[in-house]
């Protein structure tokens, strides 16, 4: 037992309360109240759509990048988000003929280093790393250095300027605002448990910036709204996921009053509801996670096991991406802020969103294509 921000947080490490493991119980909560009405206020406001979005920064002429590549080595193609986000990629760069590459590391140090040298010796324009706090791999991106390629750290801080320590070759950094998933959902759960919530927290410690960055964010907002609320944190590498049917039924069996499971990222929830199902808790547990991805969000919409999703508007955030790389290329300097909004859908929005549409088109931001080719100076 721990404390964070000064809420008591119950941390497994390793393991899912599995028999190698022993059993955990869940902590007790500190006595104390509620704010629901604040916490309803704040998620009706994220429930809204964004009107008005725009991309960040100023125009620039992004054709004098024509014929150049940017390889994004991911930590891991087999997540739906970050599928989209080589796609949104290889979309925007398409737009003023430059190539993207998406190379998947598997959620291996080793294979973010050779995706690293592979995209040295293709010569690559710029390289994204992704996931991976760059330290990790510090000497390729120093042969990257060598070799005069820029490069970008992608979901591994949040925005705002490099953290410090960052490897000597590092320009900028890509990235959503991760905290606002974990501050939004807290928000929900406290308005919909009406601060009686029993929480089983999800984080993938092979990807410690950006989990720790959502999950910090989640308890800090919980602390401050709901005292009385519990929450249990327990680490899932993404290496596990493939695992979580049998061992999120295990967790419920273990901890039969929890009543919230809050994977950090929605990649999980696909293995997560055939857990709650075989430990027939579909009517008890409720899932509430980050990316809006599809299938999650077709869940969300049939009122099966998944109660609330957030999410960026996926593809938008792939062509925020290349909006970076292609500054990089062009001489420009890297943004600090990539302005990708995060929407909160559940009972109250969903049956407004048409899940055939493109998944972009649920954030109301508008022809994000034209808004960024007209940033880029491309014409139709």
């Amino acid at each position: 037992m721990r404390k964070i921000g000064g809420f008591k947080v119950l941390v497994v490490s390793g393991c899912l309360l599995t028999a190698a493991c022993g059993s955990a119980s869940t902590p007790s909560g500190s006595s104390g109240t509620a704010n629901v009405s604040e916490a309803q206020q704040l998620a009706k406001a994220a429930e809204a759509p964004q009107s008005s979005w725009k991309p960040a920064g100023q125009p620039f002429n992004a054709s004098v990048a024509r014929g150049k590549s940017m390889w994004y080595v991911s930590v891991s193609l087999s997540i739906p988000f970050e599928q989209f986000m080589v796609q949104g990629m290889k979309e925007g760069g398409a737009a003023v003929g430059v190539t993207t590459v998406g190379f998947d590391a598997k959620s291996s140090v080793a294979e973010a280093t050779r995706g690293i040298e592979e995209a040295i010796q293709a010569k690559a324009g710029v390289i994204f790393v992704d996931g991976f706090p760059p330290n990790l791999v510090a000497p390729a991106i120093a042969q990257a250095k060598a070799a005069g390629i820029p490069v970008l750290t992608a979901n591994s801080q949040g925005p705002g300027p490099l953290l410090p320590g960052a490897p000597a070759g590092v320009v900028g950094s890509a990235t959503h605002p991760f905290a606002d998933p974990g501050k939004i959902e807290a928000d929900w759960i406290v308005a919909d448990s009406k601060g009686k919530a029993n929480i089983i927290y999800l984080r993938s410690s092979d990807v410690p910036v950006i989990t720790d960055i959502e999950k910090n964010a989640f308890v800090s907002e919980l602390n401050k709204l709901c005292s009385s609320c519990k929450v249990q944190v327990v680490d899932v590498p993404t290496s596990q996921w493939s695992q979580l049917t049998p061992k999120t039924a295990s967790l419920i069996r273990a901890n039969p009053n929890a009543n919230y499971f809050v994977p950090d990222f929605d990649g999980e929830v696909i293995f997560m509801v055939p857990g709650v199902t075989s430990a027939n808790a579909q009517s008890k547990v409720k899932l509430v996670s980050f990316n809006a991805t599809p299938s999650v969000m077709t869940n969300l919409k049939q009122a099966y096991v998944v109660a609330a999703e957030t999410g960026g508007p996926n593809l938008l955030q792939g062509w925020a991406f290349a909006d970076q790389g292609l500054r990089v290329l062009a001489g420009q300097q890297p943004l600090q802020d990539l302005n990708i909004p995060t929407r909160l859908f559940d009972a109250t929005n969903i049956s407004s969103i048409d899940l055939s549409q493109q998944e972009s088109e649920w954030y109301g931001t508008g022809d994000y294509r034209a808004k960024y080719k007209q940033q880029w100076g491309v014409s139709g």
